[in-house]
């Protein structure tokens, strides 16, 4: 009796714990629902004068990091572009980290390149994965320094000079300019001395005043010696709510 007395006066003690308990979980979970991820959103660079229009940046980004970095062009910046060549800086947005990227250039090639393939007006649409100071200590000429085999994407090969200011070119074998097809856009990696320092969409002009909606399979190589947001394609299309066509590397991935 005296036991049975005993557990019956703690039995209201036990559920005051329980009830505790359950205070304490509904209040957890009600705190979490208060907080939702946010929202991919997208964040602007300031804008550059380009012909008789601008140009910008932009990074979409998000929880779990930037899915998107590109540049963006009023229809305007096709018009009135300069006779020779000419290369606009681009800065990157503030308040956001995309890297390996560091800055984005946008070089106009108004006679095309001296070769038999790219001779079209166009445009070359550089990110960079070193500094702006790196970028102006790229030597021209031959660069003999071996590019690690597992650093190079399938089906790319180099004609072995670099550009001043830029570095080696590196074009893919398989892609529709070298098979029949008018050059219109292709996806190049730039090295120099061994290591990767750009991704650079090049497309024509003529292409980009098409209104274009295309994204592309960027290959992968084995690996990226620098950590970074990697993408696994680039799309070129026109935005009809901004009224900007958007050169932009995607479904950037951490490697």
């Amino acid at each position: 009796m005296l036991v049975l007395l005993a557990r019956s006066r703690s039995a209201p003690r036990r559920r005051a714990a329980q009830i505790s308990v359950l205070c304490a979980l509904v209040s957890i979970a009600a705190c979490s629902s208060d907080t939702v991820p946010s929202a991919p959103h997208e964040l602007d660079g300031a804008s550059v004068a380009v012909g008789q229009g601008s140009a910008h940046t932009f990074v979409i980004d998000g929880p779990d990091g930037a899915s998107s970095i590109g540049v963006a062009m009023t229809p305007a910046s096709l018009s009135g572009l300069p006779p020779a060549d000419t290369m606009w800086d681009l800065p990157l947005p503030s308040g956001v980290s995309v890297a390996p990227f560091d800055h984005v250039t946008i070089n106009w090639n108004a006679h095309g390149h001296p070769s038999a393939v790219y001779l079209l007006p166009h445009f070359d649409f550089h990110f960079y994965t070193i500094n702006a100071l790196e970028q102006a200590a790229i030597l021209g000429g031959p660069d003999t320094v071996t590019v690690p085999a597992a650093d190079v994407p399938s089906d790319y090969v180099t004609g072995v000079d670099a550009v001043p200011d830029m570095g080696v070119h590196w074009a893919d074998t398989t892609a529709a300019e070298f098979h029949g097809h008018t050059f219109d856009r292709t996806l190049i990696y730039g090295f120099y001395h061994g290591g990767l320092v750009f991704i650079e969409p090049m497309i024509t002009s003529a292409f980009l005043s098409t209104e274009p909606d295309v994204t592309a399979q960027v290959k992968q190589p084995q690996e990226f010696v620098k950590p970074g947001r990697y993408p696994t394609s680039y799309s070129v299309r026109m935005d009809h709510s901004s009224n900007t066509i958007r050169v932009s590397l995607d479904s950037l991935v951490a490697r």
